[in-house]
């Protein structure tokens, strides 16, 4: 046996990095493959294993949007071999101690903030390094990438901001978020805003520390927020609570209020193009479970969804809404309080109509017309079992529940591309619902409504003006200027858009293919970057967001923990055991 060393680098490491370097380990010792190898891993935040989403020293007004009732984080099992031993780690409730079997399912669901959760998976990552160092096994290094090259010996080079790694087999690129080409609107906005020392513009949400302490943040301030979903939420909490603070008021329903000795009004004024507010998960897992679908309906509609041949003779994703709308109506119909006289297949006609367009209007549905703070209110009573559920209330809650089955078999799939953008853009459009907030975060956006510190007023599509004192919102002959902006948009996983240098380098280079102008990277089963040449096998793998294009639902955190980096990791260890067979 040779003594050299097969090498292999992972880029970026945070939840799905870490996971699947964890799954690599255990796939090459469960093997005796963990030898000849050395494994680099960049991490250019130095939040090893939690990046940037969880970084451990962010605000706690950052939630997780995912009950931990619900967050089925595995364990690590024992990893054993002849010269190295790696004790397992627990699962995420484990690690909590919560046991929800013992939990009432009428106990408020709980969401902890992102903070928690990197402790968790920072702990997690830090005692499987620990012993694969000391073996000689890994080595992490705090450095941005930069660029990654192919050369003509099949060997890999990594280039950071520090220096050059040279010599690698394979590349395994969990890079997350990448930066991208600014609009116009916000480009206009820096040009503006640069040029004023007393108006500010913050072009992410992220890390609330950019504004909290900016000099211009006072009492007087009033700060426009484009976009109206979950950064906007962890924004205007966090700025909330540093004039005052929440009091809950009612357990139950977590109702609360906003109390401060300070004079604020119109602190906060966020918009977006429709002005349509996202919906609060329900309470607790009683509420919960009237949207659950059966296991043999979800069986039933993974099968029918992921037929071949009714992917490939798809022109729309017609099939899937097919698919959804009697399972969804069936549920609905069963809803407790629900004493509605339309026929089942009228239901079934509004839920395919309103998929398709979530501005159609229906006597079962939350009109999209009536005022944000009235829709909330209706939301949380819906949310906490105190009012009957609206149609898209119920779709919404579905829909959730049939994500896993939707992203299982719809990733891969052989439909167009045109057809599997516009899937995406139908599971985008349910995010106002199956992503929402926990009832509480809507409770405290009330609350404030209700002290005039939120300003609903200009919600939806205002016109906007920059003048010498800020941003000019108008709205319905109303007007009011804001000091301040914060562009809480997270952009989707475009490729067109992306600016990063990595990846225009690797695209410019040929080694990624864009599957289409509006999404991400073709990658195959096991995340390895796909060419024209079928004879042509990249050593470069791809997981998450930017792998869009080719799989859907990448942005979970029970994402980061699937399948995807298990297949990924199994394909790179028989790759490791091609390799010894050989040397």
């Amino acid at each position: 046996m040779s003594q050299r060393k097969r090498k292999i680098a992972i880029i970026g490491l945070g939840p799905r990095g870490g996971y699947a370097f964890e799954r690599l380990i255990t796939e090459l010792a469960s093997d005796s493959l963990l030898t000849n190898i050395h494994i680099s891993l960049f991490e250019h935040t130095g939040n090893f294993g939690n990046g940037q989403v969880y970084d451990l020293h962010q605000n706690n007004s950052n939630w997780i949007n995912i009950s931990e009732r619900v967050l089925d984080l595995p364990e690590r099992e024992l990893i054993n071999t002849e010269n190295l031993k790696i004790d397992p780690f627990p699962t995420y409730k484990e690690w909590a101690d919560k046991d929800f079997s013992m939990i009432s399912e009428e106990t408020p669901d709980s969401y902890p903030p992102r903070s928690k959760i990197g402790e968790f998976l920072a702990q997690r990552f830090q005692s499987l390094l620990t012993p694969l160092a000391q073996y000689g096994i890994t080595a992490i290094h705090r450095e941005c990438v930069e660029n990654v090259k192919w050369l003509k010996d099949g060997k890999l080079v990594v280039k950071t901001d520090n220096t050059t790694y040279e010599e690698f087999d394979e590349i395994l690129l969990t890079i997350g978020h990448q930066p991208t080409e600014l609009s116009k609107q916000i480009e206009e906005w820096e040009k503006y805003a640069s040029a004023k020392q007393d108006i500010c513009l913050f072009k992410s949400p992220y890390p609330t520390t950019s504004y909290l302490g900016n000099k211009n943040l006072n009492e007087r301030s009033t700060i426009g927020i484009r976009g109206f979903g979950l950064a906007m939420i962890d924004v205007v909490r966090a700025i909330a609570n540093k004039f005052g603070e929440f009091a809950t008021l009612d357990e139950k329903t977590r109702l609360c209020e906003f109390k401060t000795e300070n004079p604020i009004k119109d602190l906060f004024i966020p918009f977006s193009l429709d002005g349509l507010p996202p919906a609060p998960k329900p309470l607790n897992a009683k509420i919960d479970s009237w949207f659950e679908p059966s296991e043999d309906s979800l069986l039933a509609f993974e099968k029918q969804i992921g037929d071949k041949k009714i992917q490939k003779a798809a022109k729309s994703p017609q099939f899937l809404i097919d698919a959804f709308v009697p399972i969804a109506s069936t549920i609905y119909k069963n809803l407790p309080k629900n004493q509605n006289a339309h026929t089942q297949k009228e239901i079934e006609m509004a839920i395919g109509s309103w998929l398709k367009d979530q501005g159609y209007e229906h006597p079962l549905f939350v009109s999209a017309k009536q005022s944000a703070e009235r829709s909330m209110q209706e939301y949380v009573e819906m949310a906490t079992g105190n009012r009957s559920i609206s149609l898209d209330f119920c779709v919404g809650q579905v829909w959730r529940h049939c994500q896993p089955s939707i992203y299982k078999a719809l990733s891969f799939n052989d439909c167009s591309d045109e057809v599997f953008a516009e899937i995406i853009e139908l599971d985008e459009s349910t995010k106002r619902y199956s992503y929402g907030p926990p009832v509480e975060s809507i409770q405290q956006m009330l609350a404030l409504s209700k002290k005039g510190i939120l300003n609903l007023d200009y919600v939806c599509d205002p016109d906007i003006d920059l003048n010498d004192e800020g941003w000019k919102l108008s709205k319905d002959k109303k007007s009011i200027t804001a000091n301040m902006m914060i562009d809480s948009v997270l952009d989707s996983p475009q490729i067109k858009i992306v600016r990063s240098t990595l990846v225009q380098q690797l695209l410019s280079d040929n080694l990624m293919q864009a599957i289409h102008s509006d999404l991400g990277i073709e990658t195959d089963e096991n995340g390895y970057l796909l060419s024209d040449d079928v004879n042509r096998k990249i050593p470069i793998a791809l997981l998450g967001r930017l792998a869009k294009g080719t799989i859907i639902g990448v942005d979970a955190i029970l994402e980061c923990f699937g399948e995807r980096p298990q297949q990924w990791a199994k394909q790179a260890a028989q790759h490791h055991k091609e390799w010894l067979n050989q040397n």
